[in-house]
């Protein structure tokens, strides 16, 4: 079974303390003199800040969700990878990556001599706006930015109304049925029982791939990796399709906090993800950046088992 890293903000927030996307926010409302509440959701932060621009505007502006984006990318644009970082560890954990982050750090840390003008403008299913096969080759592996990259503004997913259109996108990607024979099945168990009818998205990997899901807060604003999990939890425990037989991948969520998370911890392990607690002392720099490493150490380490164990069992069936 192949894997893959589902990888966050957090890896930047740990050496690149500025990388805040509730700090990127505010400079951007404060350089259009309109407020912004960091007590509300991000996307809807998001969306008031765009629509208090419009609201201050006296001439019409058509394309103020993109302008805005443009904004955040420039600030984005000048972060480098310091030597300390995590990515590249975490990366050689998988077989892929996948990503909320923006940026081109996890390509810069898995080969140094990645460059963001070798890759094509589009996404290779020539949709700019949805992501979902929006991915990058570094060093072999894919990268896949689920929430758009800094190559296209359009792409950049911040606002509700693009977590809905994205979600809407995922159902007619993975659950949009199909005739075979006297039944209809969704895509996603087609791709299930035969690799060959693939989705060919970032999404599949989630019903495909171990997955080992770090730093990423996982809010409940992500509505599109949620509605993915549910649904993912309803087809294996309703054993719709005989999905039992054919959903046999794992998915871990894990957790740095000096406190752990009932709550996340009880949705989580009710929707078949495992919920994996990571203590520190406070929630400082130093010792989230330290969690990473441990974090890579002992996925590798899970890989190596797994791999023991698969042996051991060919060696038997050999028998």
């Amino acid at each position: 079974m192949k894997k893959s890293v589902f990888l966050g903000n957090g890896i930047n927030r740990c050496i690149l303390s500025d990388v805040s996307w509730g700090d990127l926010l505010a400079t951007i409302a404060q350089k259009h003199n309109v407020q912004i509440n960091q007590n509300i959701s991000f996307p809807m932060q998001f969306e008031t800040l765009v629509n208090q621009v419009l609201m201050n505007s006296k001439v019409a502006k058509k394309d103020a969700y993109t302008e805005i984006k443009q904004e955040i990318m420039s600030l984005l644009e000048t972060a480098s990878l310091p030597e300390n970082a995590p990515h590249k560890v975490l990366a050689d954990t998988a077989d892929s990556i996948i990503t909320t982050n923006y940026d081109f750090l996890i390509e810069s840390g898995i080969d140094s001599n990645f460059s963001v003008k070798s890759i094509p403008g589009r996404s290779k299913d020539g949709n700019n706006k949805y992501n979902l096969r929006n991915s990058v080759l570094a060093s072999g592996k894919e990268v896949f930015h689920i929430h758009g990259d800094l190559r296209r503004a359009q792409s950049i997913c911040l606002g509700y109304e693009h977590y809905a259109g994205t979600v809407q996108h995922l159902r007619d990607a993975i659950a949009k049925k199909k005739d075979v024979g006297a039944e209809k099945v969704p895509a996603i168990v087609l791709a299930l029982r035969e690799p060959k009818n693939t989705t060919d998205t970032w999404a599949e990997k989630l019903f495909t791939d171990d997955i080992h899901i770090v730093g990423l807060g996982l809010t409940q604003s992500e509505i599109d990796i949620w509605w993915l999990i549910t649904y993912r939890a309803t087809l294996l425990y309703a054993n719709r399709f005989n999905c039992r037989e054919l959903i046999n991948n794992k998915i871990v969520y894990h957790d740095i906090s000096d406190m752990l998370d009932d709550n996340m911890k009880f949705t989580l392990e009710n929707l078949g993800v495992e919920y994996v607690f990571h203590h520190i002392p406070e929630k400082t720099n130093e010792y989230f950046l330290q969690k990473y490493f441990e974090i890579s150490n002992l996925i590798s380490k899970t890989n190596c088992l797994y791999l023991l164990l698969h042996i051991v069992e060919m060696i038997d069936n050999d028998k």
